[in-house]
Order: structure tokens, then C-alpha cells, then sequence
């Protein structure tokens, strides 16, 4: 979904009641700071200020790690300001603590922008289903009516799309 689906009720409804991540960009609706110790995104931002560094994630939590200890910034503090381990600072975030803010996987990753973009196939579709077929404006009364119309519409682009690709490969094999 994209950003105007941006609700926490959405992200409980689709975690809790269909055990599933909803994949929604977040819209901050004129944001002025993010939430303490956190990033706008939901990235943990270390003592001195710096962004933790993504590192995976297990079962139902994201890792992040300090980002001086991996090379990607130059704090002032090392690592001692925030940890003693030579390992640095570790922050996990769980989904279920604020199913709004942290997700599983972390936003901006790369596998979250792959998951964000098969949506876009799913538009196409919608678009298509809208504009040719006429499922956005109906002059039908009654969910089982429109339940039907909307079933023959979806059989409709698909038996468009079969017929599409048999003459495509037609077309190859001649």
C-alpha cells in the first residue's frame, strides 16, 4: 500500500488479525520530531546521534549495531560512550512493541523495497480493472451483485491476458 494507507489500525489490523507485515511506506502528516531515540523511519539513533547500522534481522526483531564499530562513521566518543563490548552498542526493535513504526524486514532495506514493489503490478491491475471494465463507477445494488460484477471483470483480464500471450507465442513460434 502506499503512504495514505498509513494507519496504525491498518498495521494491527493486517498483524494481528491476519498474522502478516504490512508493507506501507510512512507518511509523517507533518512530523516535527520523530520518536525518541529513533529515527523518522524507525532507525535506532545511537548517544551522540548517528544512525545505527541495519544488521538483520531473527524471528520477530530487528538488529541494528553502533555504526562507529563498522566503519561508517567517525564519533568523536569510539565506542566506549555507548558500549564497552567490542562488539558496540545493539538495539533490537520487535514489530509487536509498535507495529507502526518497525517492521520486519527494516524499512529502506533492500528486501523491503522489493516487497514494496510488486504492489505496483497489483496498481496496473486495479488501474485496468477501473478504467476499462467499470468496476469504479457501478449502477449495481447489492453486495452479491457487485461481488458478481467484479468476478466477471477479473475473469474478463485475465481471459485477455491468456489471449494475449497464446498469439505472442504464436507470433515467436512463426
Amino acid at each position: 500500500m502506499d503512504s495514505g494507507y498509513d494507519s496504525t489500525d491498518i498495521y494491527t489490523t493486517v498483524r494481528y488479525d491476519y498474522n502478516a507485515q504490512a508493507i506501507i511506506p510512512l507518511n509523517l502528516r507533518g512530523a516535527k520530531e520523530p520518536k525518541a531515540g529513533f529515527d523518522f523511519d524507525g532507525t535506532p539513533v545511537c548517544s551522540p546521534g548517528y544512525r545505527m547500522i541495519y544488521w538483520g534481522h531473527d524471528k520477530d526483531a530487528n538488529k541494528f549495531r553502533c555504526p562507529y564499530i563498522l566503519g561508517k562513521c567517525d564519533c568523536p566518543y569510539g565506542s566506549a560512550w555507548c558500549s564497552d563490548s567490542n562488539y558496540g552498542m545493539v538495539i533490537k526493535t520487535r514489530v509487536k512493541d509498535d507495529p507502526r513504526l518497525f517492521c520486519t524486514p527494516h524499512r529502506g532495506t533492500d528486501n523491503w523495497r522489493k516487497l514494496y514493489n510488486k504492489r505496483t503490478g497489483v496498481e496496473r491491475c486495479f488501474g485496468r480493472l477501473k478504467e476499462h471494465l467499470g468496476v469504479e463507477c457501478l449502477t449495481l445494488r447489492g453486495l452479491a451483485k457487485v461481488k458478481n460484477h467484479a468476478y466477471l471483470c477479473v475473469i474478463s483480464l485475465l481471459a485477455t491476458v491468456i489471449a494475449v500471450n497464446s498469439v505472442k507465442k504464436e507470433q515467436i513460434a512463426a
